[in-house]
């Protein structure tokens, strides 16, 4: 039976996710840097990630079982402001034969409970790109909320596209965990 965690990120896990970076389907659906990464900007990255937890927090979602360890995706918890409690959430999947099988959900409710548990936040928030129904059913699941719609927010394949404003705070998550 495999067990899935997460877990520090380590400069050795940099080659894996520099090749998730660089693949399409990743970068089509992730709003963040839309353009190919060298290995250097990706050590880079993990340069600034691995020494300081604040404002940003990443978490390698691992998978564990058969006596091997594999990594299977990143979390992040962006913009954490310790003023208001609230943050930002991601979650990549970068292993395409664990999409779909439930993993983005375990690793979503553990970074959510880090977040409300461990930092005391009291909301956290996500930006989805329109149509990603997948994901935005997997939220909604969750117990995320939507807060808005952001018009042509972001600019992929020659197009403008709409982003979803969602977040879920502590109560909510609180009783559907319970």
């Amino acid at each position: 039976m495999s067990v899935l965690k997460l877990r520090a990120l380590a400069l050795e896990d940099a080659k894996v996710t520099w090749a998730w970076r660089n693949k399409e389907e990743i970068s089509n659906l992730y709003s963040g840097h839309p353009f190919p990464v060298s290995y250097d900007q990706e050590k880079a990255w993990y340069d600034k990630v691995m020494y300081s937890n604040f404002p940003t927090t990443v978490f390698g979602i691992e998978l564990e079982g058969e006596g091997k360890k594999e990594l299977i995706g990143l979390t992040t918890l962006t913009n954490i402001n310790m003023l208001n409690r609230t943050c930002d959430f991601s979650i990549l999947i970068g292993v395409e034969n664990y999409r779909g099988k439930g993993f983005s959900k375990t690793a979503t409710q553990l970074t959510l409970a880090f977040g409300f548990n461990e930092l005391g936040l009291n909301k956290i928030a996500l930006r989805v790109r329109q149509g990603n129904d997948v994901a935005i059913n997997l939220y909604k699941r969750l117990g995320f909320v939507t807060e808005g719609v952001l018009k042509q927010n972001v600019f992929r394949n020659n197009q403008f596209q709409d982003e979803i404003a969602m977040a879920i705070f502590k109560s909510d998550f609180i009783k559907s965990n319970t």
